[in-house]
Order: C-alpha cells, then sequence, then structure tokens
C-alpha cells in the first residue's frame, strides 16, 4: 500500500509541477501582452485610445524613436485602434484627436517613442455559390 501511496504522490506532484509551471507561462503571456511593442519602462508608457475604433486582437506597428516633440501625428493604412507612447515619469496626455485612420496626440512632456496599433484587415467573405441543377430542354419535335 505505501509503494502505490508513494507512486501516486510522484505522479501528483510531476502534475502539480507541470500546472504551475504552465500557470506562470500563461501569468506571463498576459502580463506581456504588450510584449511586441515593448517600449522600455511600463511607467513611462501611456496607452492612447482611439475612441472611433475597437478591434478584438489589435496588431502592432513599428516602434517610431528619437526627437518626437510633445506632440506626434499618426497615421495607418487600417484603423488605429490605440498607440502607445513613451514619454517621462507622470507625464499625461493634454489631448488626442483621432480619425479612424489618422491622429494626433499631445502629452505633457517630450515622446521618446511610440507604438500604433491597428486593427487587422478584415478578408471579404464571398458570397455563398448556389448551384443549380442543369436545366435540360426537352429534344425539337419533328414533325
Amino acid at each position: 500500500m505505501r509503494k502505490k501511496l508513494k507512486a501516486f504522490s510522484k505522479l501528483d506532484e510531476k502534475a502539480f509541477l507541470l500546472g504551475a509551471v504552465l500557470l506562470v507561462g500563461l501569468v506571463t503571456l498576459s502580463y506581456t501582452g504588450l510584449a511586441l511593442a515593448d517600449q522600455g519602462n511600463p511607467s513611462k508608457v501611456l496607452t492612447v485610445d482611439n475612441p472611433n475604433v475597437s478591434c478584438e486582437s489589435p496588431v502592432a506597428g513599428p516602434t517610431v524613436e528619437g526627437g518626437l516633440g510633445r506632440t506626434v501625428i499618426v497615421s495607418a493604412e487600417d484603423p488605429i485602434d490605440f498607440v502607445t507612447v513613451k514619454s517621462g515619469v507622470g507625464a499625461i496626455v493634454v489631448s488626442a484627436q483621432f480619425d479612424t485612420n489618422q491622429g494626433q496626440i499631445t502629452l505633457s512632456k517630450d515622446i521618446s517613442s511610440y507604438v500604433v496599433w491597428t486593427c487587422p484587415p478584415t478578408t471579404p467573405t464571398p458570397p455563398p455559390t448556389v448551384t443549380s441543377p442543369p436545366t435540360t430542354s426537352p429534344p425539337p419535335s419533328t414533325t
């Protein structure tokens, strides 16, 4: 009986360890959801939302860096969901104006980098194909 308990305990231990590793992985992935566009210190990164657009899985554009001043004008081919903007600690959004594919953001401190997050283009769904049975016409009569 003791051997069975010991084997079960080792199996439980391995399952627990595997579960813990998976849980840590999932938590890390959810915490670093914006990891594709890592802009460094999270306390310096602001997310500026475009109230006109919302999508389920936004895609990060390239990081734009250097000499940007306090105001940036952003644009993209696809609808802009939001923009992550890196500035100094304590920076606030002074103004943000958006259209679907462009916007202007002004912060209280200089902007060191930004990433535009867009909605992926939708793939058009082709109309359903309707097939109808072939039409047959009666053979011409020979009268």
